[in-house]
């Protein structure tokens, strides 16, 4: 087994940290000798508990993660800067008013084809939220959906859960009460 080039040390410090590998202090090696040890600490597991930050349930998905393309990494720098132009072409339209007129395209069709394309790239916020938008027009032609990874969907819902819990509530106490102000 390896552990693909594509995942960080910052990410792989959080999974030992997470899943309590036993790897002293792992701040102190260097991306290769972690992941070295990490490979090395991984065959002698039988098994994880689970935890809520991540999405993996047993140790054969933490393997095949680590083994595969990170899927928040999948884009050269150039590729993510030619998606990221597209959202923002996206968005100029529908921040104007879906106006098709004043945009770089030349019909709705033309749009679509690019917003598909990008749906395919849902673990950039920026698509996320350029879908979303465009979902909200009114005479859409189809619905797209974000294409977004296990990962990063636990992630996000993570987040929502965090949002939730900030809801402050009002609580209404009965009975009999004196004021006094002195």
């Amino acid at each position: 087994m390896f552990i693909h080039k594509s995942h960080s040390k910052k990410e792989l410090i959080n999974i030992i940290n997470s899943y309590n590998i036993k790897i002293k202090y792992p701040q102190q090696y260097k991306k290769i000798e972690l992941s070295a040890l990490l490979v090395d600490a991984l065959k002698h597991m039988d098994n994880i508990v689970p935890c809520d930050d991540l999405p993996f349930l047993c140790i054969i998905d933490l393997k095949l993660y680590l083994t595969k393309l990170n899927p928040k990494k999948q884009l050269s720098i150039k590729d993510k800067s030619k998606v990221i132009l597209t959202t923002k072409k996206i968005k100029h339209f529908c921040r104007n008013g879906y106006n098709i007129d004043i945009t770089d395209y030349q019909n709705i069709n033309d749009l679509y084809e690019d917003a598909l394309m990008i749906s395919h790239y849902g673990d950039i916020p920026s698509v996320r939220k350029c879908i979303s938008e465009l979902n909200q027009y009114p005479n859409k032609i189809q619905d797209i959906k974000c294409i977004i990874s296990p990962y990063t969907q636990k992630e996000l819902d993570l987040k929502q859960k965090l949002r939730r819990q900030r809801i402050y509530k009002c609580e209404i106490k009965h009975g009999h009460f004196v004021v006094r102000f002195d």
